[in-house]
């Protein structure tokens, strides 16, 4: 009589059983890969880099921090949060991009009339920043195609919800701790603006200041948008 061998499993159950043990082990790669890759490695960064002065630019800030013109304190903004760990400065070469960027925004959007109260002009200052004499800063363009060759999102520079903006400034100033800020085009005006993180407000100084009220160039801002002031 012939002895009968005990029955392996099915080939479907056999198959079912690989590809899940394929799922398991592909998830822990993944998961691998997550922990030890930037989500932006340096290879396509590392052309867009500019090693450069920073320009001549306007902060525009409040009159209250008249006294450290450089101050940074944590808060909400395109590349950074209010609890994560960093902070940054804002600033543009262009004084109408400054201020369109500080007090305007998206305020007027599908707004009959365009009115600022007269208190947000003459509560802030205005100051002159540069870099230190010979000093260097290191910068990532986001400008043109930038975003696109790093493979980021366009909404981290264009987007009016700063969540993808914040995320990628995270994660830059995480992973790539030699680069000292980043140079993007306003969404405003498409002129150039500059986020500098706090690591690097160090190779800056303060020159000129003044009230933003008597600025020179405030009064051809205000007739170009068409902004009135209101009590």
């Amino acid at each position: 009589m012939a002895l009968r061998g005990r029955r392996g499993p099915a080939p479907r159950a056999l198959a079912v059983r690989s590809a899940r043990r394929g799922s398991i082990c592909g998830s822990g790669i993944r998961r691998n890969l997550h922990v030890t890759e930037s989500q932006y490695p340096r290879s396509p960064i590392e052309p867009l880099l500019l090693r450069t002065v920073f320009p001549e630019s306007y902060r525009i800030m409040s009159q209250r921090h008249s006294g450290s013109p450089l101050g940074t304190t944590p808060a909400d903004s395109r590349f950074a949060t209010r609890t994560g760990g960093y902070t940054v400065l804002y600033a543009a070469p262009d004084f109408t991009t400054a201020f369109i960027e500080t007090i305007v925004r998206d305020r007027f959007a599908h707004r009959r009339t365009r009115q600022v109260a007269l208190r947000e002009i003459t509560e802030r200052m205005w100051v002159r920043i540069s870099s230190e004499p010979g000093v260097r800063l290191t910068l990532l363009d986001l400008r043109a195609d930038g975003c696109t060759r790093i493979g980021a999102p366009t909404d981290v520079v264009q987007a009016r919800n700063h969540a993808a903006g914040r995320a990628f400034g995270q994660t830059i100033h995480t992973d790539h701790t030699d680069i000292d800020g980043l140079v993007y085009s306003s969404r405003l005006t498409g002129e150039d603006v500059y986020a500098i993180y706090d690591r690097g407000v160090g190779m800056l100084r303060a020159g000129n200041v003044g009230a933003l009220e008597d600025h020179i160039d405030l009064p051809d801002v205000l007739e170009r948008h068409a902004i009135g002031l209101v009590l």
